[in-house]
């Protein structure tokens, strides 16, 4: 199975099935395409920040790919600088894509958070 049949399934398994938010579900689909392991305190802070709980502010989809950065490049012992500018140039680069970081302009269309998981994957 390529990762985009795995990104697909496991986004088809968390976030339809299982109704995790966006923000957990990028966190998991990173961890695990990246061998990376996140703690279970990482998840459990993600819980509310689907669109601010549900405010529809910033998309989770940028929450969890931030926090990953955050995560992923910290323990590969790079500078605090360095990291934020990666989540600075992924964030322009999301917002160029899609349009927008509101999860408002996302709401209602299912197909389009598949494609954008399957785009998070592909921009680290």
């Amino acid at each position: 199975m390529n990762y985009k049949e795995y990104i697909w399934n496991k986004v088809h398994s968390l976030y339809y099935q299982y109704d995790m938010n966006c923000a957990r579900t990028t966190l998991t689909c990173l961890s695990e395409l990246y061998n990376f392991p996140v703690s279970e305190d990482v998840y459990t802070a993600a819980i509310g920040m689907h669109g601010a709980g549900g405010y529809r502010a910033q998309c989770g989809l940028i929450e969890g790919a931030l926090m990953f950065i955050g995560l992923y490049f910290s323990a590969a012992h790079m500078s605090e600088k360095k990291i934020v500018s990666i989540c600075y140039q992924y964030a322009r680069e999301f917002e160029t894509t899609f349009g927008s970081l509101i999860s408002l302009y996302f709401k209602g269309s299912r197909r389009s958070r598949d494609f954008i998981i399957l785009h998070i994957s592909s921009c680290l």
